[in-house]
């Protein structure tokens, strides 16, 4: 049982990207191209999915704070983003940037090893649309999940590029539905 627990992460990363892909297979079916491509990039996912090697990690107290991390990245982001009128690529670059500094300060501590990979992670929600993202109260619950994502995803896909911006557009993209379903 414990072992197929483990596989929940993987399985949630590859429906998000599979979401992602039919969504674009699904606006542009009937341009050939668009759907050659689709189904390349389908199929080379699945070949790349049954190579990809998974950690053994456990989770720790600390993995948490990965959370706290991604919720500043985004709000801060979308501070930058929509307050400062900063646009979502110059916020978003000013998060990461600032957070690469953050190990610094204490080279030996694991906990802010974990600052720039999970605030940038906050930096692509907190880059949402404000279509999409109207206020703070979207950013910091997307920025939640995003957060769980990536904690319980820690495992896989790692080293592996591509990883914080799937893990983001999840987290904005349940919350999406989320609203969608419960509120409209």
């Amino acid at each position: 049982m414990k072992k197929h627990f483990k596989k929940i992460p993987f399985l949630l990363l590859i429906l998000l990207q599979a979401s992602f892909l039919l969504a674009i297979l699904l606006e542009k079916f009937n341009i050939i191209p668009i759907l050659v491509f689709v189904v390349s990039i389908s199929i080379l996912m699945f070949i790349a999915y049954t190579k990809v090697p998974m950690h053994d990690n456990k989770h720790l107290k600390q993995d948490f704070f990965a959370v706290l991390f991604v919720m500043l990245g985004a709000t801060v982001t979308h501070y930058l983003n929509v307050h400062a009128a900063l646009g979502p690529v110059i916020a978003a670059g000013a998060v990461g940037t600032a957070a690469s500094f953050v190990p610094l300060l204490n080279k030996k501590g694991r906990l802010l090893q974990e600052v720039p990979a999970a605030a940038y992670c906050g930096a692509f929600v907190g880059m949402s649309s404000q279509n999409v993202a109207g206020n703070f109260l979207f950013i910091l619950f997307a920025s939640f999940v995003a957060g769980m994502l990536l904690v319980f995803s820690k495992n896989i896909f790692h080293g592996f590029g591509g990883k914080l911006g799937t893990v983001a557009f999840g987290g904005v993209a349940l919350t999406y539905l989320l609203i969608f379903i419960f509120l409209k």
